[in-house]
């Protein structure tokens, strides 16, 4: 299971070019890929599709603690 800043780092894809492919501001990319916040389950499935499963949906799952959720 690949996180996303590893990615987005392997596939030399920049924050700004996955946030216009994710429909999100370049923020909740840089914050996402930083694990500051989780996405919410329909971005989180955008990501899944964006990365062809490379960075699953269930990757954002976490029992630790509650986070603040983008889109």
């Amino acid at each position: 299971m690949m996180l996303l800043a590893r990615y987005l780092k392997d596939t030399g894809t920049s924050q700004k070019t996955f946030a216009a492919l994710a429909g999100v501001d370049q923020s909740v990319v840089s914050r996402l890929a930083r694990q500051e916040i989780q996405p919410g389950l329909d971005l989180a499935f955008r990501i899944e599709k964006l990365t062809d499963g490379a960075v699953p949906a269930a990757s954002w799952v976490s029992c630790d603690k509650p986070q603040e959720a983008a889109e």
